[in-house]
């Protein structure tokens, strides 16, 4: 017996808002590190004997999953203040690396998982389920894993829904009024998918004018 589509659609809408609230904490976990980190250097950083050290290169971040009072502790990273603080940065390396992950994640959800019981739910093929917008994200997937995030040409001529948010022959750049615009795309097509499904007509609130979207939860069962 196949999932409803609506109860499909419903699950993935859930599946992308756990998403979001993953990376908005994701974000504020990269802005407080880097805040810490930088108030830290600045009270360690000092001249000291060597001229060429005076700028307080030496000031190094050490990183570990264990108890750091415990003598054999074994540190998983160790790098540069600096660095660990232009990584933390709002648009650095760790906010990118995990936008890109979170991207490549929605998709393959989607593909995998989501898209075949769509089409079951309807009887048709899975080629016949189709999202412009997750279209997209297939692309910006292939292009992060097999094209070291370059968008080329001929990848940005087949964007459909998110063509003006890359530049040709760039790198993928994901800040967060991007991310924001993607969820949304998401969220406005899931809305569609599901207004056909129920055969929606002339609602009060189109699926392009929707922000956001989450679908209550209920229990059919009547009480005694």
């Amino acid at each position: 017996m196949s999932d409803a589509f609506d109860m499909v659609i419903r699950e993935y809408i859930d599946f992308v808002n756990q998403q979001v609230g993953v990376y908005m904490d994701a974000l504020a976990g990269f802005s407080g590190h880097h805040t810490r980190v930088e108030r830290q250097t600045h009270r360690i950083s000092r001249s000291v004997e060597t001229k060429t050290e005076r700028s307080g290169e030496r000031v190094i971040v050490w990183a570990s999953y264990e108890d750091p009072t415990q003598p054999n502790i074994i540190h998983n990273r160790i790098i540069r203040a600096k660095d660990y603080i232009a990584a933390n940065a709002k648009g650095g390396s760790n906010e990118q690396q995990h936008a890109k992950a979170i991207l490549v994640f929605l998709f393959t959800y989607w593909e995998d998982e989501i898209r075949p019981r769509l089409a079951t739910s309807r009887g048709v093929l899975v080629q016949e389920v189709r999202s412009d917008v997750m279209g997209d994200l297939r692309i910006l997937r292939n292009v992060i894993l097999h094209a070291k995030g370059i968008m080329r040409a001929d990848k940005h001529k087949d964007l459909q829904k998110i063509k003006d948010l890359f530049g040709i022959d760039e790198p993928i750049h994901l800040p967060y009024e991007v991310m924001h615009k993607i969820f949304i795309l998401v969220k406005q097509d899931c809305a569609r998918m599901l207004y056909k499904w129920l055969g929606v007509e002339n609602a009060s609130v189109q699926p392009e004018e929707i922000v956001d979207l989450a679908i209550q939860k209920f229990n059919s069962a009547r009480k005694a």
